[in-house]
């Protein structure tokens, strides 16, 4: 048929064509890796002593394994970010230079009161920075949603691939993000001169944008539109980040909002990079006291993280607590779906 045609086609078959393509590459796509693997899917119907139960559930069943559909459904999101060019490039951009202006801005941030209090100025907009950035996924999410119910519903694949292809294709472009921004940032700064502790900040710095990847993944899952996405992970995060103990501590919350301290996403982040730093100052005096010979120790690295009620030995605890919130946005993400999918089959 004609070219114009085409879409209209694909929409008779139950194929949505993404905003990222145009309708002849999707159906070229479609073809090459999704039509065949999934031909021969076929649907059984329970027999007569399953129906005891006085349901109609189908089951279905899949030809392909779920490293092939894995496989398949990873290089159709590359292509999906390769072909968003404006965002990737957008992205890498970002991080770029926000980590240069930044890194201008606290150029050799030195110890001191002074030092203390720009370091945790510098930290907090670390993480005001990379969780909002991360809604600018938002737009693909939402978009994908349909056509993923559309063809999960009709048993092209399963919902747990497509949910974990995703986490695949996100993680090592992530991963560059987080690379770019803390190499643009950590050196100028002058923050703790040890590969170790450069190593834990580039280790922080991706677990934060997954996480957060995660979050608004979740959260696309439930807005009905991107507008109403953009407002849900704006207030979301504006919450989390008034209840980090950076504007007020743990202990001046009102007791009936202190389990809001717990689910904060920031707090365990902010926390996990003030150990970072500090530890390297641990028995290093940051403020003196007096003048000429006679001066004393006022605050060590060690009595900052005190007063923070923080210690070494929690420096990995905050990355297990950020990887299970990375963990937990997908599981519920997918539950979200798996009740949207079923729905759908009714």
């Amino acid at each position: 048929g004609r070219l114009d045609s085409i879409e209209d086609f694909l929409l008779s078959k139950g194929f949505t064509v993404p905003y990222q393509l145009n309708s002849l590459e999707y159906a070229m796509e479609i073809l090459q890796e999704l039509y065949d693997p999934f031909e021969n899917a076929s649907i059984v119907l329970p027999d007569n002593e399953s129906q005891k139960q006085n349901t109609k559930q189908s089951i279905v069943q899949y030809r392909s394994s779920r490293i092939t559909e894995i496989s398949l459904l990873s290089r159709r999101f590359w292509k999906i970010i390769y072909r968003t060019r404006q965002l990737l490039l957008t992205n890498i951009l970002e991080a770029l230079i926000v980590g240069l202006v930044l890194g201008t801005i606290y150029l050799n941030i030195g110890i001191g009161k002074e030092g203390i209090e720009k370091r945790f100025g510098l930290f907090a907009f670390t993480l005001t920075f990379l969780l909002s950035s991360t809604t600018q996924t938002l737009p693909i999410f939402i978009d994908e949603r349909p056509i993923l119910l559309r063809e999960t519903s009709s048993g092209l694949y399963r919902l747990s691939s497509h949910i974990l292809a995703n986490t695949l294709v996100f993680l090592p472009y992530l991963l560059l993000i987080a690379i770019i921004y803390s190499v643009s940032l950590y050196f100028l700064v002058g923050l703790c001169p040890s590969w170790q502790a450069f190593a834990y900040f580039v280790l922080v710095i991706w677990i934060i944008v997954i996480m957060a990847n995660s979050f608004v993944l979740f959260l696309s899952s439930l807005a009905p539109n991107y507008i109403a996405g953009t407002s849900l992970v704006t207030i979301l995060l504006a919450t989390f980040f008034l209840f980090s103990g950076y504007f007020i501590s743990k202990e001046s919350l009102p007791k009936y909002w202190l389990f809001m301290y717990y689910f904060s996403m920031y707090r365990y982040a902010l926390d996990a990079l003030l150990i970072n730093e500090y530890s390297c100052l641990l028995n290093k005096c940051l403020v003196w006291f007096g003048e000429g010979t006679v001066k004393s120790c006022l605050i060590t690295g060690g009595d900052v993280l005190d007063k923070k009620g923080l210690h070494e030995r929690q420096r990995w605890f905050n990355v297990y607590v950020l990887l299970g919130f990375f963990v937990l946005y997908r599981v519920l993400c997918f539950l979200v779906f798996l009740k949207r999918v079923s729905s759908s089959k009714r």
